[in-house]
C-alpha cells in the first residue's frame, strides 16, 4: 500500500483516542456473542466466531492498564494475517486519511508507534507487533506456570 494512501481507524478507550492502520483491520462491528476462555488472563473477554474462524476477543482497555468504566461498544477484528484477535473498544470515532493527520513521536508507552494529531485531538497509534509480542510472552508465562 502506498504510504500517501494510508488511513487510520480512530477509536476511544476511556477518555483517550487510539488508532490502528486500516490495513490491519478486517471489520468493525457490534460485539457478538462470545464464549469464555478457561484460565485465560482477565483481559480476554472470550472467543467469537468471525466468518467461521475462531477469534480471541480482548478488552483492550484492560490490557493497556486503563480503568474499565463501562461495557465496550464496538469490536475491531484484525485481519487474519495480523492475528486471530479482536479488540473490544468503547467507540469508533472515524477513519482519518493520512492527509488529515499530523504525526509526531510516540508518547512514553510500550505499545505506541506514533502520535497522530487530528481534528478530534491526539490519538496514539498502537504498535501491533509490540502488542502481539507482549501477548505471546504473557501466554508463554501462563503456560509455564501451569
Amino acid at each position: 500500500m502506498n504510504n500517501s494512501n494510508r488511513k487510520f481507524l480512530v477509536f476511544s478507550l476511556q477518555d483517550s483516542l487510539y488508532a490502528l492502520d486500516v490495513a490491519d483491520v478486517a471489520e468493525v462491528a457490534d460485539p457478538p456473542q462470545m464464549w469464555p476462555i478457561p484460565l485465560a488472563p482477565a483481559y480476554y473477554a472470550g472467543v467469537l466466531s468471525f466468518h467461521g474462524d475462531i477469534v480471541a476477543a480482548m478488552i483492550l482497555s484492560r490490557f493497556l492498564g486503563l480503568r474499565q468504566q463501562h461495557q465496550p461498544g464496538k469490536i475491531v477484528v484484525l485481519r487474519q494475517e495480523v492475528a486471530s484477535l479482536a479488540f473490544l473498544v468503547d467507540s469508533i470515532i472515524r477513519i482519518a486519511c493520512e492527509e488529515e493527520v499530523s504525526f509526531s513521536s510516540p508518547p512514553d508507552s510500550v505499545f505506541a508507534q506514533s502520535t497522530l494529531t487530528i481534528i478530534e485531538g491526539t490519538a496514539i497509534q498502537l504498535d501491533l507487533k509490540k502488542l502481539m509480542c507482549a501477548l505471546e510472552n504473557d501466554m508463554q508465562g501462563a503456560n509455564q506456570g501451569q
